[in-house]
């Protein structure tokens, strides 16, 4: 449900706990203020550069969902709820039979997406992860209105107010508020606890501008997170269509460290992009002239680890890229980049690859119409695979060998690129020359272990 229930209208609002001031900007930060010689935790909205922001503190945004059980988008036709594999990120295994939820490759009550207006959230955040929870109140909208009204046309509970969730739990209480002053209903959400959290991955993009037209939830200024169906039933009903929600940017690793939502891109960008079926912070997937994808294969990495496999036709690659991150960070200040692939369990790899880096842009669009087709810059020269480029002659027991190729081959300073590819040659290729053959037919390899090396 990409947007929520989607009836625009709140600003500033005051509770008995918490008070709310609008700037321009869309971050809020945990504050202090002084109330009877006591200071308690305050909301405040800060621009982006306010010194007042330290590290890990929570920052107040709000959130919707996407995707749900059949039964339960069946009852609430009336929104369009998307779904998980279809995600921006390229984080599905395709194929025949595979592009479902059964086989989507991370858990559904761990992934979300994120609002594409704000960069130090959006850039580079695919494969990045927040953690997240929920606070009740009336539901944030724009620093000029009171609240969104609650639309009873639209609303879930006026279509079945006794709808359980996974877990068989009821609303207790319809999601609206009538404002003491103009007398309109707002809509306010509930959490199941508010001091519960979960840590959520970023699958897919809630976008501001869209080829259906602007979507107004995704623009600002409130930090928007599009949480997964299950991820949102975990702290809240969704019979509320969005909540408030607290939220800070964090390592994926289970210590969860914090990280600095100031520095944006530079912050949550791994250096290892892909490894034993984990994928790093920061990277999306764009597969192309691909039979079939898996992400995460088990036994055909290196030492037995899980890869990253495929099948592609000549002229066919797996690319990985960190949208947008070149703005603030540099994935390519480096020396070398380093991985492991597996094409075949012969001692010569019998398919010639390219390697290339690159800086790749979005398509944009602007009230529903295209304004930027994508594009691709390559940053100096595609690179032949070369046997000189591995540091062993010899396959491991697991059908693979690592290579080992310094940034300097590419013949240009790649720090501002964005993207890596892994390329099948050209059927026209003189490289074909050995294995001529088998030219025009598809290869399937795999890769592990992708690093940019400092």
């Amino acid at each position: 449900m990409r947007g929520g229930i989607r009836r625009i209208g709140v600003t500033s609002y005051v509770d008995s706990h918490v008070t709310t001031t609008f700037v321009t900007r869309a971050r809020i930060i945990m504050a202090a203020r002084l109330v009877s010689g006591v200071v308690v935790g305050v909301a405040s909205w800060m621009t982006g550069v306010d010194a007042a922001y330290t590290k890990g503190e929570w920052m107040k945004g709000r959130a919707t969902y996407f995707d749900a059980p059949d039964a339960w988008k069946q009852k609430f036709s009336q929104q369009i709820f998307g779904d998980l594999y279809g995600n921006a990120c390229g984080y599905v295994n395709k194929g025949a039979g595979r592009e479902s939820n059964a086989n989507f490759p991370f858990l559904a009550n761990a992934v979300a997406a994120v609002a594409d207006f704000d960069p130090k959230l959006h850039d580079g955040a695919c494969g990045s992860c927040f953690e997240i929870k929920c606070e009740s109140g009336r539901v944030r909208n724009t620093p000029d209105s009171r609240g969104f009204v609650y639309s009873v046309e639209r609303g879930f509970w006026e279509t079945d107010p006794n709808a359980t969730d996974t877990l068989g739990r009821r609303l207790a209480k319809r999601g609206a508020e009538r404002d003491v002053d103009d007398g309109i209903e707002y809509e306010y959400a509930r959490c199941w606890n508010e001091s519960a959290t979960i840590k959520v991955r970023i699958i897919d993009t809630c976008p501001c501008n869209y080829i259906t037209g602007t979507q107004e939830i995704c623009c600002g200024p409130v930090p928007h997170f599009d949480l997964s169906y299950w991820a949102y039933e975990t702290i809240a009903h969704p019979l509320q269509g969005k909540i408030n929600i607290l939220f800070r940017p964090i390592q994926c690793e289970e210590d969860g460290v914090v990280l600095d939502y100031e520095l944006g891109a530079k912050a949550r960008i791994s250096r290892t992009i892909f490894s034993d079926g984990v994928v790093g912070a920061g990277w999306a997937w764009l597969p192309y002239k691909d039979k079939w994808l898996v992400i995460e294969r088990p036994g055909y990495g290196r030492n037995g680890h899980a890869a990253n496999c495929l099948q592609v036709d000549p002229e066919g690659r797996i690319a990985f890229t960190c949208w947008s991150c070149e703005r603030q960070a540099k994935p390519f200040d480096g020396t070398y980049i380093s991985f492991w692939l597996r094409t075949s369990c012969t001692s010569n790899f019998d398919a010639p690859m390219y390697l290339g880096i690159s800086t790749r842009t979005r398509k944009e669009f602007l009230n529903g119409t295209i304004v930027a087709e994508e594009s691709e810059s390559q940053v100096g020269i595609k690179r032949l695979l070369e046997s000189t480029f591995f540091d062993s002659r010899t396959i491991d027991d697991n059908c693979g060998r690592r290579a080992v190729v310094p940034l300097a081959e590419f013949a240009s300073t790649p720090a501002r690129a964005n993207t890596f590819a892994i390329e099948l040659a050209a059927p026209t290729d003189p490289a074909w020359a050995r294995t001529v053959e088998k030219q025009h037919h598809p290869v399937t390899f795999c890769v592990d272990d992708v690093v940019i090396v400092p």
